[in-house]
C-alpha cells in the first residue's frame, strides 16, 4: 500500500511537471508571435483544466499560480514586472485558481464514487462467490459453521460468530478480540442490529418473514456498511433452506418406514395367527382323544389356553397398530359399559390368578353408544399398563360411574408412578416413561392408541392427577346413551 501511495504521487508530480512545462511552451510561443491577452488566457485556461483533471488540489492551485505569474509577466502592462497597473487584471489570477478548484473538486468527488462504486463491484463479486458455494454445497451438509467458515474465507474478516435460536447454539470461527459472541447474543435478544466502528465490530439479526431466528456478527469486516446486511440475508434464508430441507427428509423417511412397518406387521400378523388357528385345532383334536390320561389332557388344555392367549395378544397388537395410522371409525351400538369392563376383568382374573382386580360399578347399568371391539381394545390396555406397571401382589381397582352425563371408566393401581415432568407426554406417540422403557418392554403406542378411540366415540382418556402420589389412575370419559340425541341416533345408524 506504502510503494502504490509512493507511485501515485510521483505519477502526479510528473502530470504537474507536464502542465508547468507546457505553460513554459504556451508562454514562449504566445510571446514570440505576440498574441494579446485574450489568446493567452484561454491557452493558460486549458492547461490549467487538463492539469485539474488529475484530481490533486495542491499540484493545481501551484499551476494556476504559475500561469498567473507567466500572465502578469509578460503579457500584462506594465511588461516584464510583476506589478499590475490595472487592479481588473486581478481577475485573471481569480479565475484561474476558481477553475482550477472547482475542476478539481468535481473530478476528486468523481473518482471517489468511482472507486466506491468499484468497492461495491468487488464486494458484490464476492458475495456472488460466497452465494456461490453455499448454493452448491449439499444442503444435508450444510450448518452454521460451514457458513461461518465460507464468509470467512470470502471476506477475510478476522472472526465470524453465528447464534441460532432454533438450537440455543453459539458458533464462532476465528478469534474474537472484542467478545463478538455475547454481542451477538445480546443483539438477538434485544431483536437490534449493533455497530462499534471503534472495535471494528457489526452485528446483524437473522430474520425468517416476521421471526427473529438468529444472530450474525463479524469482527474485522471490509465495507461493513455494505456487506453485514447481505450476508445476513444469505445467512438466514441459507439455514432455512438446510432445515427445510432436513424436515423434508425426515419427513420421507418416516413415510417410507411407514411403509415398511405396515408391510411387516401385515406379514407378521399372516405368520402368527396361522401357525396359531393350527395349534388350536391340534389342541382340539387332541384333547377329544380317549388315548389321553388327566396329565395329557391337562397339559392340553393348557397348551390351548395359552395358545388362545397368544393368539388374542397377536390380534390385539395388529390392531393397536392398524388404528395407529389410521383414522379410528367407530360403529357406534347400544353398549352396556359395566358388563363388557366386568368380561375384561374376568379374563384378567383367569390369566393371572395371582393378582387381585376389583369392579366397582355406581348403578345397576351404564349405557353409552360404543364400538364394543374398539372399547375392549382401549379398556384392555389400560388393565395390560395397570398390571405392568404396579407392584407385584398389589390390586387393580376398576371403577365405573357417571358423570356430567358421561360414563366413566376409572382404572387404578398401586406401587407405581409418573413423573411429573412426563405427565404431559404419556399419550404421545411411541413416548415412554425414561424409569419404565428400562424395566418394561414396550413400544408406547397403547395409551396413544386408547386416547384415540376415547376422542373418536366423543369422549376422552386422561391421567387423574389429583390421586397422592404411589398410584396411578387414568380416566376413560364416554357420552352416555340418551333416549333422544345425537347419541341414539348414532347408535341406530
Amino acid at each position: 500500500m506504502r510503494l502504490k501511495n509512493t507511485r501515485k504521487y510521483w505519477r502526479q508530480c510528473l502530470q504537474a511537471a507536464a502542465s508547468g512545462l507546457a505553460i513554459a511552451v504556451a508562454t514562449f510561443s504566445s510571446y514570440k508571435l505576440h498574441f494579446n491577452a485574450a489568446t493567452v488566457v484561454l491557452l493558460y485556461l486549458l492547461i490549467i483544466v487538463g492539469q485539474s483533471l488529475t484530481g490533486e488540489l495542491v499540484l493545481s492551485a501551484l499551476v494556476s499560480l504559475v500561469a498567473a505569474a507567466c500572465m502578469d509577466f509578460f503579457f500584462l502592462p506594465p511588461l516584464l514586472t510583476f506589478r499590475i497597473a490595472d487592479p481588473l487584471n486581478v481577475l485573471a489570477f481569480v479565475v484561474f485558481i476558481a477553475v482550477a478548484l472547482v475542476i478539481t473538486r468535481l473530478v476528486s468527488r468523481q473518482h471517489a464514487e468511482a472507486h466506491r462504486a468499484q468497492r461495491r463491484g468487488a464486494n458484490l463479486e464476492q458475495l456472488y462467490h460466497v452465494a456461490w458455494q453455499l448454493l452448491l454445497a449439499k444442503p444435508v451438509h450444510i450448518d452454521a459453521a460451514t457458513v461461518l467458515k465460507t464468509f470467512r474465507e470470502g471476506f477475510t474478516a478476522s472472526a465470524a460468530c453465528l447464534f441460532d435460536a432454533g438450537t440455543a447454539e453459539m458458533h464462532m470461527d476465528g478469534l474474537s478480540q472484542c467478545d463478538l459472541a455475547e454481542r451477538t447474543r445480546q443483539a438477538y435478544i434485544l431483536g437490534k442490529d449493533t455497530d462499534d466502528q471503534d472495535a471494528g465490530v457489526v452485528v446483524r439479526c437473522l430474520r425468517a418473514g416476521s421471526t427473529t431466528t438468529g444472530a450474525v456478527g463479524f469482527e474485522g469486516l471490509p465495507e461493513p456498511e455494505w456487506v453485514a446486511g447481505p450476508l445476513a440475508v444469505l445467512a438466514a434464508a441459507t439455514l432455512e433452506q438446510a432445515r427445510a430441507f432436513r424436515k423434508a427428509s425426515h419427513e420421507v423417511a418416516a413415510a417410507q418406514a411407514e411403509v415398511f412397518r405396515t408391510a411387516i406387521l401385515d406379514a407378521l400378523g399372516h405368520e402368527f395367527k396361522t401357525p396359531l388357528a393350527t395349534i388350536l385345532a391340534v389342541v382340539g383334536g387332541l384333547r377329544e382323544s380317549p388315548r389321553l390320561g388327566p396329565e395329557e389332557v391337562e397339559m392340553a388344555g393348557m397348551i390351548e389356553s395359552e395358545a388362545s392367549r397368544l393368539s388374542s395378544l397377536t390380534a390385539r397388537l395388529l390392531r393397536m397398530a392398524r388404528l395407529d395410522r389410521e383414522e379410528v371409525k367407530p360403529r357406534l351400538q347400544k353398549t352396556d359399559v359395566n358388563a363388557l369392563v366386568e368380561g375384561i376383568a374376568n379374563r384378567y382374573t383367569a390369566q393371572f390368578p395371582d393378582r387381585q382386580i376389583t369392579v366397582t360399578c355406581q348403578g345397576p347399568s351404564s349405557q353409552a353408544p360404543a364400538d364394543r371391539e374398539l372399547l375392549d381394545l382401549a379398556v384392555t390396555q389400560l388393565l395390560d399398563n395397570a398390571f405392568k406397571y404396579s407392584a407385584p401382589g398389589s390390586a387393580v381397582t376398576v371403577r365405573i360411574g357417571v358423570e356430567h352425563e358421561s360414563v366413566t371408566v376409572r382404572v387404578r393401581n398401586e406401587g407405581g408412578s409418573i413423573a411429573p415432568e412426563e405427565q404431559d407426554r404419556i399419550f404421545e406417540r411411541f413416548y415412554r416413561g425414561t424409569t419404565v422403557r428400562k424395566l418394561v418392554s414396550g413400544a408406547g403406542l397403547g395409551l396413544y392408541v386408547a386416547r384415540k378411540i376415547a376422542v373418536a366415540h366423543g369422549g376422552g382418556l386422561d391421567l387423574d392427577r389429583s390421586v397422592s402420589p404411589g398410584s396411578v389412575v387414568f380416566c376413560l370419559t364416554l357420552p352416555m346413551l340418551h333416549t333422544n340425541g345425537n347419541h341414539s341416533a348414532s347408535a341406530r345408524s
